[in-house]
């Protein structure tokens, strides 16, 4: 029986960045569940094993230091080792950790998977990153692989899996998982999980909540065609879910097995079943469940009625996280391809206040199509609906991510350099991040100013905040002195 190793590799956070956060490797987990008929395998979570933050050059390297993570591979000896590459932006950690299995044993079989890989694989294939990528959701993919052995023989029939033969790339797509509840639950058993949940940067900068708790994703694939998201690239846009019964289940062994409170549903779209959706709070309530629960990765507008809202908060909802993205609806309409309206939105955002659930708010700028003055609606949405709903800002810079609409048209019209590294997509990613597109209609230089003056507006309206509520501020800095810092540096109060 093969010997695999899973391996979440260590983060770079470049200077301007928020800080480190770590999380519940579901991925991994998930692959090694349906894996392990296969196969021993092993998790090496690198953001939690021996952890520490290491400052090189213009960024800060958090995780498993090369030394152990070789002493890990020399001691286990895998014949397979897998690794996730979440994010453009930490491929060269990836890299890192596939150098050090080579060096181990040049025979050890080295796979990348996840998001990017899903979406670059030839490209990584082609430089001798790595052997293997794994294309599109992995579990049913890993699990034929290793069955079939890392042999490219046997592996012409599998599905999913790309790799080099004969100097060229070979890919057979593999169709995306219907049946959702046929997959276990993620491998919880193979790692420690008093690791994640008494970490003190577990979701730190994710989620108001982020104290005893964990990820949890109950569908998968997202319908609709924002021109900046890469989620259908990898997903896919049909969506497909797991049964409420399936959902709930997991909730409680999650509960009765590890004490877990605390819940954020990451789904690309939480609410596109509303039936569905119903269905699971109904059963929270049920159950009695007595939950916590929020939704970091943000829910889209269009599902959300006072009704609904009314539910959620009865199950347990404390926090919200919502994609306004512009404040001109042209822009929504037409650029972005995004299908709200923002009058709708404006009315949840008032429900949610009489609720009393906190609201988090995405806004991005600097879309090709949009203009100063569009992108400035924006920021003065943003300002507006913090003075007087409190709805916590969260201003991005459009980034036209690998694969997607915005990335290929940027490239095409000549928005972007030809020349942009992984390195400049992290910075480009980040809260108040580098622009990156530049069109005939505004400068990158136009679009820091924009933030400038933004972000100098928005600590007036911090100060305000703190005089209106003086002894909640008075708290959040006793609890955690830079606080404080924080809302000069990155403009926005993390309210739990």
């Amino acid at each position: 029986m093969p010997k695999v190793l899973l391996i979440n590799p260590p983060q770079r956070y470049f200077i301007g960045a928020m800080d480190f956060d770590t999380y519940v490797p579901l991925g991994l987990m998930s692959i090694a569940a349906v894996a392990r008929g296969n196969c021993e395998v092993k998790i090496l979570d690198c953001l939690v094993t021996e952890f520490e933050a290491k400052e090189s050059q213009d960024f800060i390297l958090y995780g498993t230091p090369p030394a152990e993570i070789e002493k890990v591979i020399q001691n286990y000896r895998p014949d397979i080792v897998g690794i996730s590459v979440p994010f453009s932006a930490q491929l060269q950690s990836a890299i890192d950790v596939s150098r050090i299995c080579k060096k181990v044993d040049p025979n050890i079989v080295v796979l990348f998977g996840g998001p990017d890989a899903s979406v670059r694989y030839k490209e990584h294939l082609e430089a001798g990153y790595c052997d293997y990528c794994v294309v599109g959701e992995g579990e049913r993919t890993f699990f034929e692989f290793v069955k079939a052995s890392p042999s490219k023989d046997t592996l012409k029939n599998v599905e999913g899996v790309a790799y080099k033969l004969d100097d060229k790339v070979v890919y057979k797509p593999r169709g995306f998982i219907e049946q959702l509840d046929a997959l276990p639950f993620p491998a919880y058993d193979l790692t420690d999980m008093n690791l994640y949940l008494k970490n003190k940067y577990l979701y730190l900068n994710r989620t108001p909540i982020h104290k005893n708790s964990i990820t949890i994703i109950t569908s998968r694939g997202c319908p609709f065609g924002c021109t900046f998201c890469s989620v259908k690239l990898h997903m896919g846009q049909k969506f497909r879910a797991h049964s409420p019964n399936y959902v709930i289940k997991h909730l409680k062994l999650l509960k009765e097995q590890y004490g877990i409170t605390n819940f954020h549903f990451e789904d690309d779209n939480l609410l596109f079943d509303k039936p569905r959706f119903h269905q699971i709070l109904d059963k929270i309530i049920e159950e009695k469940l007595h939950i916590r629960w929020d939704t970091p990765n943000g829910v889209h507008v269009n599902s959300l009625s006072f009704e609904l809202l009314k539910k959620m908060k009865n199950t347990g909802c404390v926090s919200l996280t919502i994609s306004i993205e512009s404040g001109n609806q042209r822009v929504l309409s037409t650029v972005i391809k995004k299908p709200v309206k923002l009058d709708h939105t404006i009315e949840i955002v008032k429900h949610c206040r009489s609720l009393g659930i906190r609201l988090i708010a995405f806004y991005v700028i600097g879309f090709p199509g949009e203009t100063i003055a569009d992108a400035e609606e924006t920021t003065e949405l943003a300002l507006r609906l913090f003075r007087v709903y409190n709805v916590s800002p969260r201003l991005l810079v459009a980034t036209p991510l690998y694969g997607t609409e915005l990335y290929k048209e940027c490239l095409k019209k000549g928005f972007i350099r030809q020349d942009l590294t992984d390195r400049d997509f992290a910075v480009g990613t980040q809260i108040y991040g580098e622009p990156l597109i530049s069109t005939g209609d505004f400068s990158k230089e136009d679009i820091k100013n924009i933030i400038y003056r933004y972000n100098q507006a928005l600590k007036k309206e911090m100060m305000a905040y703190a005089m209106r509520n003086p002894i909640y501020a008075l708290r959040k800095v006793i609890e955690k002195p830079e606080n404080l810092k924080k809302v000069f540096k990155l403009g926005f109060i993390n309210r739990t």
